[in-house]
């Protein structure tokens, strides 16, 4: 599907994988959905945004699978790795109506399907016009949990994402920006388990025809990632670093693979 907002971009919407900002709630980082449009140039990727949510919606009829694993578990020094599994399918146009993406997520594979919840995320686009575009999006996760995940209780978020393209010399950068404020996001202390409410923000920026790079962080905690989208296969790749700066003592590194189709 094609559909032109603006000069901006011509809008043909795939899926791609940015982990979630309520992830440090789980026993590994679960992935949540979250999408990715064409960059405003096409010699640069679009800019992801690794550790926060993306509010650009996929298009309806989409769906993903990714998995995860990351070390070491739960960002608790010496609990060795381990992994999660994602699926989605999204429904609904964003350009003129409510993009609306449904989610599971297995959380850990020791063993595979012991624990899980479903996710739901809904996104519309504000405004486009010129080099930039607007969108707006809600989650809610942990939905219908079961094994590990039904002692905690559901997460929300709401967050907006604003995409520009910045001129340097002959080349467009693309940039995204995100802010925006979830439950059980933010680690109170270091080292303790409590997490409480929060604010949340992201920067992702397209390097290269494939790679972009982002930095996000809520108040206690700041992470750094790469994604690198593999041309003409629908596959993804993200290497991330959550809590990147060790403030709350859970520093813990990610590597994701998500098929779009």
């Amino acid at each position: 599907m094609q559909k032109t907002v603006s000069a901006f971009v011509t809008v043909t919407f795939a899926v791609g994988l940015g982990a979630s900002a309520g992830f440090a709630q789980s026993t590994g980082p679960v992935q949540a959905p979250s999408a990715t449009l064409p960059s405003p140039s096409a010699q640069l990727a679009f800019p992801g945004t690794f550790g926060v949510p993306s509010a650009v919606a996929p298009r309806s009829g989409s769906a993903f699978v990714g998995a995860t694993y990351a070390t070491p578990r739960g960002g608790v020094l010496g609990a060795g790795g381990d992994g999660d599994i994602v699926a989605g399918y999204s429904i609904g146009n964003p350009l003129d109506a409510v993009s609306v993406t449904i989610g599971l997520a297995l959380t850990g594979t020791i063993p595979l399907g012991d624990a899980g919840s479903f996710s739901l995320t809904a996104s519309r686009l504000l405004q486009a016009g010129g080099n930039t575009a607007t969108f707006f999006g809600v989650s809610a996760s942990n939905l219908l949990p079961w094994g590990v995940n039904a002692r905690r209780s559901e997460q929300y978020s709401g967050y907006v994402s604003h995409l520009v393209g910045v001129k340097a010399g002959s080349v467009e950068i693309p940039l995204q920006f995100v802010l925006g404020y979830g439950t059980d996001n933010t680690r109170d202390s270091a080292g303790a388990g409590q997490l409480s409410d929060g604010a949340f923000a992201g920067i992702g920026i397209g390097v290269s025809e494939n790679t972009s790079v982002s930095v996000s962080a809520t108040r206690t905690q700041m992470n750094v990632g790469m994604s690198y989208a593999i041309p003409r296969t629908g596959l993804s790749a993200t290497l991330g670093v959550m809590d990147a700066t060790d403030n709350t003592d859970r520093r813990q590194v990610s590597f994701s693979v998500a098929y779009g189709f």
